[in-house]
């Protein structure tokens, strides 16, 4: 995946993409620190609601696989925090406190939230990892230089992690022998989609964000919250859609709109 060399959007769009820390006015650099403190927030939260479920899962590719994203999350997390730290001593002090945070305390809702059956792991991976393949796809080739060398293999893992969670959502729908080694079904995995949908539609933010805003501006993000969030939604309802599950209200225990 190419990453070139000039900004190709926003207001900074032809001039030399940023390298390094020194060379950010106060906002965009400002803009940039809490976009990677959530991303870095997100990853380890993760992992702590993938731990307990680690080694549970009804088959041996269902156990590989979710160890795998565990450990991709973790991964992401630790490059997160190495750019967190790459800002002095302001990103060193968010990147430590990430370390510590535990389930409860995590600054994105969806992320406070535990799994409770290896479904809810599946309706999790269909849904909150495409929410976050979006959030990094809409980050690819962007204005800072080094985040954007690191796209080019994190989208791949979260498309990997979705397209996992789609497939077993599937299975769990439709597919008779998964429905019976994992001892549920159609009823189960409905429930589940319900739980995250509402979820993942927050977890893209406030319509109108300012901060939201200044991310395109900058060439940080190619779109907004809402658009990016349109975007997500008309492919997720298609994909719930497809395994003959119900979609969910789109304003059913939503907290942020």
């Amino acid at each position: 995946m190419r990453v070139s060399r000039g900004v190709e959007w926003g207001e900074m769009r032809g001039m030399q993409k940023v390298e390094t820390v020194e060379q950010m006015p106060d906002e965009y650099r400002e803009t940039l620190l809490k976009i990677i403190y959530a991303l870095a927030s997100t990853e380890f939260a993760s992992v702590e609601q993938h731990q307990p479920w680690i080694n549970q899962g009804p088959t041996a590719e269902d156990r590989f696989i979710q160890a795998q994203i565990a450990a991709d999350e973790a991964h992401q997390g630790f490059i997160d925090s190495r750019l967190l730290r790459s800002f002095g001593p302001e990103g060193t002090a968010m990147a430590d406190q990430l370390l510590e945070l535990r389930m409860g305390e995590h600054p994105i809702d969806a992320f406070n939230v535990p799994f409770e059956s290896w479904v809810d792991v599946v309706g999790f991976c269909f849904c909150m990892d495409l929410v976050a393949w979006y959030h990094l796809h809409a980050m690819l080739n962007c204005s800072y230089a080094p985040l954007a060398r690191e796209m080019t293999s994190m989208v791949h893992e979260e498309k990997f992690h979705a397209s996992f969670g789609a497939r077993r959502a599937r299975d769990l729908s439709l597919e008779k022998e998964y429905q019976n080694v994992a001892k549920a079904g159609r009823a189960e995995i409905q429930a589940a989609v319900n739980k995250w949908y509402p979820h993942a539609l927050d977890t893209f933010g406030k319509t109108g964000s300012k901060f939201a805003n200044l991310s395109v501006s900058y060439g940080i993000r190619k779109w907004n919250n809402e658009d990016l969030r349109a975007k997500y939604k008309e492919d997720i309802d298609e994909k719930i859609s497809a395994i003959g599950l119900d979609v969910p209200s789109e304003d059913r225990n939503r907290k942020i709109s």
